[in-house]
């Protein structure tokens, strides 16, 4: 028996995005700046990538002088907040992230994160048992999203 989602397993899987904290003027070894570093904002999406589904932001920091460490925080509906932590690697010109998190069965399971950033926007894909979708965010500051 195939179960709709409920709002609440809804707002769990794309609220996995979210927090991480960092500065975008961050330097790394050797002097040269950290361009990855900072706080996203934007929104994500479910099966329709034209209706945004939340407000989603992310904060990337440094783990070391290859990789980083993001933090997601996204809505639904208002209702909740969640957090997810994403692993990212330096591929080419890019930075390329990914990560699991398992909400449990009444949340929607096991939902696999991926993205990349190029030229200070984010974006990227989940899945889950019962939904999938895409997020886009674009570097900027924690007050100028507020705004």
């Amino acid at each position: 028996m195939n179960r709709l989602p409920t709002l609440a397993t809804l707002a769990s899987v794309v609220l996995l995005a979210a927090v991480l904290s960092g500065g975008c003027g961050h330097m790394r070894e050797g002097g040269s700046p950290d361009i990855v570093s900072g706080f996203y904002d934007g929104d994500w999406y479910g099966p329709n990538a034209e209706r945004p589904l939340g407000e989603l932001t992310c904060t990337i920091v440094p783990r070391d002088a290859e990789t980083w460490d993001a933090t997601f925080s996204a809505t639904f509906g208002g209702f909740g907040e969640y957090e997810v932590r994403l692993e990212g690697r330096r591929d080419g010109a890019k930075v390329v992230f990914e990560g699991s998190i398992d909400l449990g069965e009444t949340s929607g399971g096991v939902f696999d994160w991926a993205g990349e950033i190029v030229d200070e926007r984010f974006t990227g894909s989940y899945t889950s048992r019962f939904i999938n979708g895409t997020f886009r965010m674009v570097k900027t500051s924690p007050e100028a999203a507020a705004r």
